[in-house]
Protein backbone atom coordinates (compact mmCIF):
# COMPACT_ATOMS: atom_id res chain seq x y z
CA UNK A 1 0.00 0.00 0.00
CA UNK A 2 1.00 3.79 -1.15
CA UNK A 3 0.82 5.98 1.69
CA UNK A 4 0.02 9.37 0.43
CA UNK A 5 1.30 12.38 1.65
CA UNK A 6 -0.16 16.16 0.58
CA UNK A 7 1.22 19.50 1.27
CA UNK A 8 -0.25 22.93 0.62
CA UNK A 9 -0.13 26.58 0.95
CA UNK A 10 -1.47 29.69 -0.13
CA UNK A 11 0.38 32.83 -1.24
CA UNK A 12 -0.95 36.05 -3.00
CA UNK A 13 0.62 37.09 -6.83
CA UNK A 14 0.79 39.80 -8.58
CA UNK A 15 -1.01 39.29 -12.06
CA UNK A 16 0.84 41.50 -14.71
CA UNK A 17 -2.36 42.87 -17.07
CA UNK A 18 -1.53 43.74 -20.41
CA UNK A 19 -1.38 47.47 -19.98
CA UNK A 20 0.77 47.33 -16.90
CA UNK A 21 -1.39 47.61 -13.90
CA UNK A 22 -0.84 44.93 -11.22
CA UNK A 23 -3.89 43.17 -9.26
CA UNK A 24 -3.07 41.05 -6.67
CA UNK A 25 -4.16 37.09 -6.71
CA UNK A 26 -4.97 34.26 -4.79
CA UNK A 27 -3.20 31.34 -5.38
CA UNK A 28 -2.82 28.10 -3.79
CA UNK A 29 0.09 25.63 -4.53
CA UNK A 30 -0.79 21.79 -3.69
CA UNK A 31 1.75 18.67 -4.03
CA UNK A 32 0.98 14.70 -3.79
CA UNK A 33 3.45 12.41 -2.68
CA UNK A 34 1.03 9.57 -5.31
CA UNK A 35 1.64 12.16 -8.50
CA UNK A 36 5.18 13.20 -7.49
CA UNK A 37 6.43 14.97 -10.74
CA UNK A 38 3.66 17.51 -10.20
CA UNK A 39 2.16 20.85 -8.71
CA UNK A 40 -1.32 22.15 -9.12
CA UNK A 41 -1.69 26.09 -9.11
CA UNK A 42 -5.07 27.11 -8.22
CA UNK A 43 -5.26 30.68 -9.16
CA UNK A 44 -8.64 32.61 -7.91
CA UNK A 45 -9.97 35.94 -9.25
CA UNK A 46 -13.25 37.33 -7.79
CA UNK A 47 -15.51 35.08 -10.14
CA UNK A 48 -13.47 32.44 -11.45
CA UNK A 49 -10.64 30.00 -10.78
CA UNK A 50 -8.17 28.28 -13.30
CA UNK A 51 -5.69 25.30 -12.60
CA UNK A 52 -2.51 24.22 -14.12
CA UNK A 53 -0.47 21.45 -13.54
CA UNK A 54 3.21 22.38 -13.24
CA UNK A 55 5.95 20.16 -13.45
CA UNK A 56 8.00 20.45 -9.80
CA UNK A 57 11.58 20.01 -11.89
CA UNK A 58 10.02 22.83 -14.10
CA UNK A 59 9.18 25.05 -10.82
CA UNK A 60 12.72 24.38 -9.63
CA UNK A 61 14.47 24.98 -12.45
CA UNK A 62 12.78 28.39 -12.91
CA UNK A 63 13.75 29.34 -9.39
CA UNK A 64 17.94 29.79 -10.69
CA UNK A 65 17.40 30.64 -14.77
CA UNK A 66 15.04 30.29 -17.03
CA UNK A 67 12.85 27.39 -17.40
CA UNK A 68 9.91 26.16 -19.53
CA UNK A 69 9.36 25.74 -22.99
CA UNK A 70 5.59 25.52 -23.62
CA UNK A 71 2.52 26.64 -21.74
CA UNK A 72 4.08 27.43 -18.82
CA UNK A 73 7.61 29.46 -18.24
CA UNK A 74 9.15 30.56 -15.20
CA UNK A 75 12.18 32.70 -14.88
CA UNK A 76 13.97 34.99 -12.26
CA UNK A 77 13.65 38.42 -12.55
CA UNK A 78 14.91 41.62 -10.51
CA UNK A 79 16.05 40.48 -6.42
CA UNK A 80 13.28 37.92 -4.71
CA UNK A 81 10.78 38.38 -7.54
CA UNK A 82 10.16 35.29 -9.96
CA UNK A 83 8.13 35.99 -13.38
CA UNK A 84 5.51 33.43 -14.47
CA UNK A 85 3.98 33.12 -17.98
CA UNK A 86 0.74 30.78 -18.94
CA UNK A 87 0.06 30.74 -22.56
CA UNK A 88 -3.14 29.40 -23.84
CA UNK A 89 -4.27 29.30 -27.64
CA UNK A 90 -5.72 32.68 -26.91
CA UNK A 91 -3.73 34.13 -23.86
CA UNK A 92 -1.31 34.98 -21.84
CA UNK A 93 -0.59 35.83 -18.26
CA UNK A 94 2.09 37.15 -16.53
CA UNK A 95 2.07 36.62 -12.85
CA UNK A 96 5.23 38.02 -10.26
CA UNK A 97 5.70 35.77 -7.27
CA UNK A 98 7.89 35.68 -4.24
CA UNK A 99 11.30 33.67 -4.80
CA UNK A 100 11.32 32.63 -0.69
CA UNK A 101 7.51 31.48 -1.17
CA UNK A 102 8.36 29.26 -4.00
CA UNK A 103 11.66 27.93 -3.05
CA UNK A 104 9.91 26.94 0.80
CA UNK A 105 7.32 25.30 -0.75
CA UNK A 106 9.84 23.03 -2.87
CA UNK A 107 11.84 21.94 -0.23
CA UNK A 108 8.87 20.68 1.27
CA UNK A 109 7.80 18.73 -1.49
CA UNK A 110 11.32 17.33 -1.76
CA UNK A 111 11.54 16.68 1.84
CA UNK A 112 8.99 14.09 0.98
CA UNK A 113 10.06 12.69 -2.47
CA UNK A 114 13.22 13.60 -3.03
CA UNK A 115 14.52 14.82 -6.50
CA UNK A 116 15.16 11.31 -8.22
CA UNK A 117 12.84 9.43 -6.22
CA UNK A 118 10.09 9.80 -7.83
CA UNK A 119 7.87 6.91 -8.14
CA UNK A 120 4.32 6.34 -9.79
CA UNK A 121 1.71 4.36 -7.89
CA UNK A 122 0.69 2.58 -10.89
CA UNK A 123 -2.28 0.66 -8.96
CA UNK A 124 -3.46 4.13 -7.77
CA UNK A 125 -3.24 5.83 -10.86
CA UNK A 126 -5.07 2.42 -12.88
CA UNK A 127 -7.65 2.77 -9.83
CA UNK A 128 -8.20 6.95 -10.56
CA UNK A 129 -8.49 6.16 -14.41
CA UNK A 130 -11.22 3.92 -14.34
CA UNK A 131 -13.36 5.73 -11.51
Amino acid sequence: MFNETRIGTATVVEFIRPDGTVEPMNVDLHYRSDDPHAVTLRFHTRDQESTWLVGRELLSDGLLSPAGLGDVRLRPHHGDVLVLELFTEDSHAVFHLSFDELHRFLESTYAVVPAGREVLDFDLLLKDLLA
